[in-house]
């Protein structure tokens, strides 16, 4: 009997458990065109993401740009606290092409609303669920 117990306690868990395996959308917001790809950057760690050390990256993605709206689910992510990066990699390089006081290409944060903003990692903390990143573009 305890057996039996035992060998249903993972299906039980999986059933009385969903928040355990969530998983995050990020929904990005204001591309302004389909040229190059969204690269995103999903961290765990507020020194990595305040200092964009993309290696420390728990989850990373490059979808292909499209003008408008673009959605990425990241879906082996747990429960957060979580901070998103990207940028729109135009020319696929696969750099965030700029200088020590201009942007050149698109980039977007959790918890950025405007351009300019830069969060910490608290600010723009997401959990799991969905979250909107608005893409701003230099002028």
């Amino acid at each position: 009997m305890i057996r039996r117990y035992i060998l249903a306690l993972p299906l039980a868990l999986t059933l009385v458990s969903p928040a355990i395996a969530e998983g995050l959308t990020v929904s990005v917001q204001g591309v302004k065109n389909a040229k190059g790809n969204i690269l995103i950057f999903v961290f765990d760690n507020a020194r990595a993401f305040e200092t964009l050390d993309v290696w420390e990256a728990v989850d990373f993605t490059s979808v292909r740009a499209k003008k408008g709206l673009v959605r990425q689910r990241f879906s082996k992510l747990r429960k957060g606290p979580y901070a998103v990066f990207l940028f729109h990699d135009e020319n696929r390089d696969q750099r965030l092409n700029a200088t020590q006081n201009q942007l050149f290409e698109g980039v977007g944060s959790s918890g950025a609303p405007k351009p300019g903003d830069e969060p910490d990692f608290n600010a723009a903390s997401v959990d799991t669920g969905e979250t909107t990143v608005i893409v701003h573009y230099p002028k």
